[in-house]
């Protein structure tokens, strides 16, 4: 007999409509499309600010009438019939937002980054352990087709041992313009930002394939202390956009640099600028140089955790001795393989995230709230960096 599906409270889909929106609308695009389809498991909960808001959600994602609907965080902890929590609300919410629901000692899924920073990301998961909780946060990069198919190539031996490693990337975001839609990407104690969102989630993908940093330094920038707010249907902007807020104060840095040595002394440098890539040029671009030739990741799209398919990322192999080829994969299929994920034919973006929620149900491995703090660990440690720099005129 099939065992039952589990059971979930989803903190933050939003019911209003998408122009009177603020945010990524992440829970809706990202959670909801796996969470709907999938038979093991079950949304048997939502959370909103109010239960105005949670009913609204529920009747535009045309949902179960049995939903519960609850505007506190204390009210869906005590509901015996909520196996595991989910929450998607913006970063400086999540702790007051789960906390509850961590004294209660349910499962529970954030989102990134944990927290807006280490101390009470540390607080978080610290609490979770000492309460029994199963966590997860939602550093999917690993589980992207794309870099799984590099991991392969690269751990295969096909290029022989790793030498190097370098990245350049456009961030879409923190340009001379910001989105309404993440306009809180200019203030640095909200947490969510082009540094602990994208430059992170980048990282990620590059340690799962060529390893953990024994050693490493940053340097930050910030190159617009003002930013123009402006609409936009995403949360995305473009200098053409109708401005709502003229020159916003911005304490964030657009201009990202990073260079480390893995534990297998692979050297790796990585610059990630603010706002659009030049005309015609891809938004990133990863390469990893070996001993017998060098792969090459390029991808239109700024955020190559999400596992975009070709021609989106594009991936050649370069070997010594047999040439240049494109590396093609499989759409939704991860390691040559098609499992349950793919056979639900999700959205893109959705992907990433029903790995987790698969390799969970499973017992398998998913990063959990402990891997986390290492992760915010690195990014308060680059925010300490680039403050001492400021103090010394070095950086702005």
């Amino acid at each position: 007999m099939s065992p039952s599906p589990i059971r979930v409270g989803l903190i933050g889909l939003p019911g209003i409509p998408a122009d009177k929106y603020e945010g990524t609308n992440w829970a809706a695009s990202a959670h909801l499309p796996y969470l709907i389809k999938s038979p093991h498991y079950e949304i048997v909960a939502l959370l909103n600010s109010s239960v105005a808001s949670a009913q609204a959600s529920k009747v535009k994602h045309g949902l179960n009438s049995n939903v519960k609907t609850y505007g506190k965080p204390e009210d869906l902890a005590a509901d015996p019939d909520v196996d595991m929590v989910i929450c998607s609300t913006r970063v400086d919410l999540h702790f007051s937002t789960v906390k509850p629901s961590i004294l209660a000692g349910k499962t529970i899924f954030v989102e990134w980054p944990l927290e807006s920073n280490l101390s009470l990301a540390r607080e978080m998961s610290l609490l979770a352990t000492k309460h029994g909780c199963k966590t997860i946060v939602g550093l999917q990069g690993s589980f992207a087709e794309p870099i799984r198919e590099i991991k392969g190539l690269v751990d295969g031996g096909r290029i022989g041992k790793v030498l190097g490693s370098t990245m350049f990337a456009a961030l879409g975001n923190s340009g001379r313009t910001e989105s309404k839609n993440v306009r809180y990407f200019l203030e640095r104690g909200v947490g969510g930002n082009t540094l602990s969102i994208h430059f992170w989630h980048a990282l990620e993908c590059v340690v799962s394939v060529i390893g953990e940093f024994k050693t490493w330094n940053s340097f930050l920038i910030n190159q617009h202390p003002t930013k123009d707010i402006v609409e936009s249907s995403n949360y995305m902007s473009t200098t053409d956009s109708t401005v709502v807020q003229a020159s916003a104060p911005n304490n964030v840095p657009d201009q990202h640099l990073f260079q480390g040595i893995t534990t297998s002394n692979i050297p790796f440098s990585m610059h990630r600028r603010g706002g659009a890539p030049f005309p015609g040029t891809p938004a990133v671009e990863w390469r990893i140089q070996g001993e017998k030739g060098e792969i090459r990741l390029t991808s239109s799209d700024y955020f190559i955790h999400m596992g975009h398919p070709e021609p989106c990322i594009k991936i050649e192999l370069f070997v010594e001795g047999e040439g240049v080829s494109d590396v093609h994969w499989v759409d939704g299929e991860i390691d040559g393989v098609r499992d349950e994920v793919t056979e639900l034919r999700l959205p893109v973006i959705a992907r990433g995230i029903a790995r987790l929620y698969e390799a969970s149900r499973k017992g398998e491995w998913v990063p959990d709230w402990q891997w986390a703090v290492k992760r915010h660990e690195v990014v308060e440690e680059m925010w300490k960096r680039y403050d001492e720099d400021s103090e010394k005129g070095l950086a702005v």
